[in-house]
């Protein structure tokens, strides 16, 4: 069905009893059996994949104690769920194959990728165990409970930049971890803390003596990035374009960032020198000091719409972000023109149970909520423009019928709201 106004969904998914606390797409176009599909996570623990051809749940399953689930991914053929219950959960053809402890009081989420995909092999970056200031990153093998290793552990990126004085000396605290992304295509992982400062950083290796006392295949990080730019605001979201190099951060403030990281070359890792390089010996951490006296390009969009809990990016310049306040927006990057606004009213009579009817006034009316809108607990879109192309796939497969409901998906652009109700608006952008 069509929405019946500009700021109705298209459809809604109904199957969650509760707060949508998660979503991630999967599809890619590629193989004979393709379906794009959407897995969706609650405040209970239950998991639910939809096809989103047809709008129905294929499968549904409850993640370990059923607790929140925070943050979820999908990679290849296993979906990563990391729940309130501080652990980290892969589910491979639906069934558990690994799991760790991680450390969640601070609802920040994770970044992993298969760094081996053929061994599934995995890298994870995280909160520190005891420490949700400081960061660890971890390799494993999925179904392998003892491949757990720990390539850095608690790394304190400020005590790396107290060093150095890269702040300022009134600059005393980060803060805790708020947010991770990153950009897959570069290698470089953003990590935006409660101070309002985002790190970018990539994990790399190096024969180079001169840098650290080891010599033979070092692990290092180096920092590409460091932006104070929402100071001294916590860092709410962040979100990449891989393709232009363009990281969006929100925060409390009614604005977003945008920074363009493409001048921030990487070095070739066994060409640093110590006299123009800031190296912490003991953290493994290094940040070329040419990298620091240019500034980078940064720009300021404003808004108008409350403080932005959820940000993404289209490839077309189109940013889309919800509000705390439950609305969602589709602005363009370039003019901040504002194109959509979409958003679910929340019901503000309470009707009595009584047999009697509500015919007296005193048994019906209004509440005096927060919002008059229906609050949002995730985002994700579908970007039709960043999708391999299947059909010559799928048409020698599929009938008529089916191709043209594939299609009418693939060609558009959609974006995915889960709110508190435990419904999931979709919305045509």
């Amino acid at each position: 069905m069509d929405s019946i106004d500009n700021y109705s969904p298209t459809h809604i998914l109904r199957s969650h009893k509760c707060k949508v606390t998660s979503l991630v797409l999967n599809y890619t176009g590629e193989g004979n059996d393709s379906q794009p599909t959407l897995i969706s996570g609650d405040e209970e623990g239950k998991i639910v994949i939809w096809n989103l051809i047809t709008r129905r749940p294929v499968e549904k399953f409850i993640a370990g104690t059923g607790s929140q689930i925070i943050d979820m991914h999908v990679l290849n053929d296993s979906i990563i769920v990391l729940s309130k219950d501080h652990s980290l959960r892969v589910y491979t053809n639906l069934k558990e194959t690994f799991e760790m402890k991680v450390n969640t009081l601070n609802f920040a989420n994770i970044s992993i990728w298969q760094s081996l995909p053929v061994k599934k092999e995995f890298t994870m970056v995280c909160c520190n165990t005891t420490d949700s200031e400081h960061i660890d990153i971890y390799n494993f093998t999925d179904g392998k409970m003892n491949s757990l290793t720990r390539l850095f552990n608690s790394v304190s990126f400020m005590k790396f930049i107290k060093k150095n004085s890269l702040l300022g000396d009134s600059f005393t605290k980060l803060g805790l971890l708020m947010k991770i992304v990153r950009d897959n295509d570069k290698g470089i992982i953003f990590c935006g803390f409660e101070s309002g400062v985002i790190i970018g950083f990539k994990i790399c290796q190096t024969n180079n003596s001169k840098l650290f006392k080891e010599q033979n295949n070092v692990p290092f990080i180096e920092i590409i990035l460091l932006s104070k730019f929402h100071y001294p605001n916590p860092i709410l979201d962040m979100n990449v374009d891989e393709t232009t190099s363009i990281l969006i951060s929100s925060s409390t403030e009614k604005q977003l960032g945008l920074i363009d990281y493409t001048h921030n070359n990487i070095i070739e890792h066994n060409n640093y020198d110590p006299e123009d390089s800031f190296i912490d010996n003991e953290q493994h951490i290094i940040m070329s000091k040419e990298l620091w006296t240019k500034d980078g390009q940064s720009q300021t969009i404003p808004t108008n719409n409350g403080k932005i809990a959820f940000i993404r990016q289209l490839k077309n310049g189109d940013i889309v972000y919800s509000t705390w306040s439950g609305k969602t927006v589709v602005i363009n990057r370039t003019n901040n023109d504002e194109r959509y606004s979409f958003w679910v009213s929340r019901s503000r009579v309470t009707v009595s149970a009584s047999s009697q009817g509500n015919i007296d006034p005193n048994r019906s009316k209004l509440i005096n909520k927060d919002s008059k809108y229906e609050r949002i607990g995730s985002l994700i879109v579908f970007d039709s423009q960043r999708m391999v192309r299947g059909n010559e796939i799928v048409k020698s497969s599929k009938s008529l019928a089916q191709i043209r409901r594939f299609n009418n998906f693939t060609d558009q652009s959609w974006c995915f709201v889960g709110y508190d109700n435990g419904n999931i608006a979709i919305y045509k952008i």
